[in-house]
């Protein structure tokens, strides 16, 4: 004789989609790609140069290379200045992204990066649960 119950062999495939529908969502919350509320985002750009030591009228201003601009090392640093929440390079194209947990924050130029000034770092940023934050920021090469 069977030990089930002719009720639990009645629940068991409502169970089983009661499974497979949890593990769904489940999956589904998880995806890459979608935006989690927890943490905000700060990005941006920063322009760079000069690049030659004279620039002339009706010559295009040169783009840096990527070489220049992967050297080019950010600090972010708790508001208090002292903790150190993440280090990063610049992308080839002297953009970064990333996340972080919202918070105020000041970044700044990494020591021992090859650029040696910005006019513009340090700078505190308020990052919010859910949105981006846009820092732009120029970069003196110390080229004259």
């Amino acid at each position: 004789m069977n030990a089930l119950s002719v009720g639990t062999v009645r629940e068991l495939p409502l169970l089983r989609a009661a499974v497979i529908l949890a593990a769904v969502l489940l999956a589904a919350c998880s995806l890459p790609g979608r935006a989690s509320t927890a943490v905000g985002y700060l990005e941006g750009r920063a322009t760079v140069g000069p690049l030659t030591p004279v620039e002339r009228i009706g010559v295009p201003t040169p783009t840096p290379s990527p070489e220049l601009c992967g050297g080019i090392g950010l600090t972010v640093l708790e508001a208090d200045g002292t903790t150190e929440v993440a280090r990063l390079q610049l992308r080839p194209d002297c953009t970064f992204a990333f996340a972080l947990t919202p918070g105020s924050y000041i970044v700044r130029l990494r020591p021992g990066s090859n650029i040696q000034f910005s006019k513009d770092l340090p700078k505190t940023v308020k990052v919010e649960r859910g949105e981006t934050t846009r820092l732009e920021f120029s970069v003196d090469t110390g080229i004259r």
